[in-house]
């Protein structure tokens, strides 16, 4: 479990009862898994009493309308047949669409956080979170909830029969029946720990295993394949170490109710048997009596063996609760304001830190004019990232503020900010589908020919031309159709189809060569009237390029000027051999 997920003992002690509001959204299919629950169980309860009447009633030599209770027995067999049936459908019915939901509230949550607050968490951690966390919990909403409610129902409802025939045959099995049930709580701290340290242990793997998927090349390349491989299976060990002490738990949880059960049942049998030599029991009731004592024994069995797994239930909510609960790093504004007209954007006396006492910028001020296009140099970890970070909103600046066209970025929705700040970053993910679909992510409406144009824009069009299927040609996962400086052109084209009135470049010509480099930054000149665009880079033919240079050191703003002016000065030196940052 990485940092980020680990709960409070407070936190943990509210997880599940904070998702368990869930069921509100399904009313009638937890009022059908109940009511179906409820009429098997009661029906199973009839037609076990009702089979040991007959017994009774035949041992006891009492003449007995056999047709007639053996058409009931067939009934009541038939009303448990459907009811479990029923139950079954309608409670994975439930189930499934709770899960359905919890999965959309974390994909909610992981976007109300990212990337800002992604901090820490691994990509493979968050898959588990939102697949095999949740999936655990179908147990809690198919199997649980309803089924804890009818078995107390059925309980008490075979207790006051029991008391009802023998009164001394509660005294028995009803002290048994609240140790059995007690069980698992007992167990309670042993459960949570097992159940934590397997989750947490499949998520490691999980997220290794994605790791190394994803890193297949680099592995190969540096002959570390065998290295990974082993490392995985130490993973794969430690996690089945932790599977066999959580069911050697369960295990001995399960003996302990399966002895006291037998016991009880004993018990049960000795209170019949004195009862009939007593007199106080006719013989005929003898079968129903222990019938009813296994009544209140099968539910009280059946609560144990679904708390049984309340460990890793818990361990799951907890996982899942930690993500839903985070706290946003930008949060919405109160009152939105319109999207501004203007791309003009000013840092203003700008300070921030990813951690409290280790600040990044300190007053930086610098402004962005519409039409104009603005490099952001420096060495390597004076901030440039950073303040690309901050203009996407990652982040809010600790003080300070910056505006786009007059806007504090807090003050606009998360779906006007993205209309109106884009970005082109130096690691391009394309998803899989065609190219014209990876360009349509930053506008799902565009045509083909609006498609084209960006495409042509970012100098793709030749590429494209020599496709057979041209922009429906499929990308590949994460791109591997194309070469990188192909990747980097969809991601340039994907920004500029937004129409976006700030355009961010974080070391998008990296993967380029000079010569599509300057076509690019061309292209880019011409399609950007009006467009604020800032360049944060170290290969020096990009920044000559610029309108202006801002240079970053310690940082603050040290320099700011035309690109000539600051390179006739040696002020471009330090921050062309930096790069990074």
């Amino acid at each position: 479990m990485t940092a980020p997920d680990r709960p409070t003992d407070g936190r943990r002690a509210g997880a599940l009862r904070r998702l368990l509001p869930a069921i509100a959204g399904h009313p009638r299919a937890f009022r059908g898994t109940l009511a179906a629950n409820l009429l098997g169980q009661l029906a199973g309860l009839a037609a076990a009493v009702l089979g040991a009447t007959l017994v009774g009633r035949a041992v006891a030599g009492v003449p007995t309308p056999v047709g007639v209770v053996t058409a009931v027995l067939g009934a009541l067999v038939a009303i448990v047949t459907v009811a479990t049936w029923w139950e079954m459908y309608v409670s994975h019915d439930l189930a499934y669409r709770i899960l359905a939901d919890l999965r959309t509230r974390v994909y909610d949550a992981i976007t109300r956080i990212a990337p800002g607050g992604l901090g820490g968490r691994r990509s493979g951690d968050l898959a588990t979170v939102a697949l095999s966390d949740i999936e655990t919990l179908e147990w809690l909403f198919a199997h649980t909830i309803a089924q804890l409610l009818t078995a107390t129902v059925v309980l008490t409802a075979g207790t006051a029969l029991a008391a009802w025939i023998d009164p001394w045959l509660p005294a028995v099995v009803l002290p048994a029946a609240a140790l059995i049930a007690v069980t698992p709580w007992l167990l309670r701290r042993h459960a949570d720990r097992h159940g934590a340290q397997v989750r947490v242990a499949t998520a490691e793997l999980t997220a290794d295993i994605v790791d190394t998927v994803h890193g297949l090349r680099e592995l190969t390349v540096f002959g570390a394949l065998e290295r990974r491989r082993a490392h995985l299976a130490a993973r794969t060990r430690r996690l089945g170490r932790v599977q066999r002490r959580n069911a050697a738990r369960a295990g001995l949880e399960t003996a302990l109710i399966d002895a006291l059960v037998a016991a009880a049942g004993i018990g049960a049998v000795l209170v019949v048997l004195d009862g009939v030599r007593a007199g106080r029991l006719d013989v005929a009731a003898g079968p129903v009596a222990l019938v009813l004592a296994g009544a209140v024994l099968g539910p009280a069995s059946q609560l144990a063996l679904l708390l049984k797994e309340a460990g890793t239930l818990r361990a799951a909510a907890d996982r899942i609760d930690a993500l839903l609960q985070a706290p946003s790093p930008v949060p919405a504004p109160a009152r939105p304001v319109p999207a501004p007209t203007s791309g003009d954007v000013v840092f203003d006396d700008v300070h921030f830190g990813y951690l409290p006492d280790r600040p990044v910028l300190r007053g930086v001020s610098f402004t962005v004019r519409p039409g104009e296009t603005v490099a952001l140099v420096g060495a390597s970890g004076v901030g440039k990232s950073t303040c690309a970070h901050l203009l996407l909103r990652h982040h809010d600046p600790s003080a300070g503020q910056i505006t786009v066209g007059g806007v504090d970025l807090r003050d606009l929705g998360d779906a006007d900010l993205r209309r109106t700040v884009t970005v082109v970053p130096q690691d391009v993910h394309l998803f899989p589908g065609s190219i014209a679909d990876n360009i349509r992510l930053g506008r799902p409406d565009a045509t083909d020919t609006e498609v084209r144009a960006a495409a042509g824009a970012a100098q793709l069009t030749p590429f494209l031309d020599a496709l057979p299927a041209g922009p429906d040609t499929p990308a590949g996962e994460r791109g591997a159709a194309l070469s990188g400086g192909q990747r980097a052109r969809v991601a340039v084209a994907r920004a500029l189809i937004t129409g976006a009135r700030v355009l961010v470049l974080d070391e998008a010509a990296a993967n380029l060569d000079a010569a599509t480099e300057a076509d690019l930054a061309a292209a880019l000149e011409s399609t950007g009237d009006g467009r604020a665009t800032l360049v944060i880079a170290h290969r020096l033919a990009t920044i000559m390029r610029a309108d202006r240079v801002v240079v970053l050191d310690g940082g603050r703003v040290v320099a700011d000027d035309a690109p000539e002016q600051l390179r006739s000065r040696g002020a471009l030196a330090a921050a062309v051999r930096g790069g990074g940052g």
